[in-house]
């Protein structure tokens, strides 16, 4: 990955997920903690993504640039709260240039859509189903596994916008000022 921090924070993500599952392996589905476990790891790994994909984008597009567009960056994406689904994603990066959301939709379905999607979408409802008061039953197991799929969108997601296109491919098309 071209962003490195995100890359180190999802590396740190993955390790303390494959902690958890170790601790749960030794403690057994009947320890009294293991629920919590569970729970918080989906917090965690669904987490990592959103703040991953937040931050992806917003380096990108805040580097250089003046201070108001800093501050505007920080307060509408990096300190915002949106779940981390595939169509959220692509949404964001075409409010920023409709090729990086053309690129994305490109290469997740060349990767494999509907295993980026439902991983995405399961983290992302087991989530917020703890959120809301419920007690989402998700073993360690399928929770690695999702976070493992929202690692590779990210990883796509980074290629994307960091994407060198060509003269002419697509060229962004510059919103009217409303004159």
């Amino acid at each position: 990955m071209n962003n490195r921090e995100v890359d180190e924070q999802l590396h740190s993500c993955a390790r303390e997920l494959e902690g958890i599952r170790q601790f749960l392996l030794g403690m057994g589905d009947a320890a009294t903690p293991t629920p919590y476990m569970k729970r918080y790891a989906v917090i965690r790994a669904s987490g990592a993504i959103e703040v991953g994909f937040k931050q992806i984008i917003a380096d990108k597009v805040d580097s250089n640039c003046a201070i108001q567009v800093k501050n505007f960056i920080r307060r509408k994406i990096r300190e915002s709260s949106v779940n981390p689904k595939l169509g959220q994603i692509q949404s964001l990066l075409a409010d920023f240039d409709a090729r990086w959301s053309k690129k994305f939709e490109e290469l997740i379905s060349l990767g494999d859509k509907p295993r980026y999607n439902g991983a995405l979408t399961r983290l992302v409802n087991a989530r917020n189903e703890f959120a809301h008061g419920g007690t989402p039953n998700i073993d360690i197991a399928s929770t690695i596994e999702y976070f493992n799929g929202g690692f590779e969108v990210l990883r796509i997601l980074d290629q994307v916008v960091h994407h060198q296109f060509e003269e002419g491919e697509d060229e962004p098309v510059a919103e009217a000022d409303g004159e």
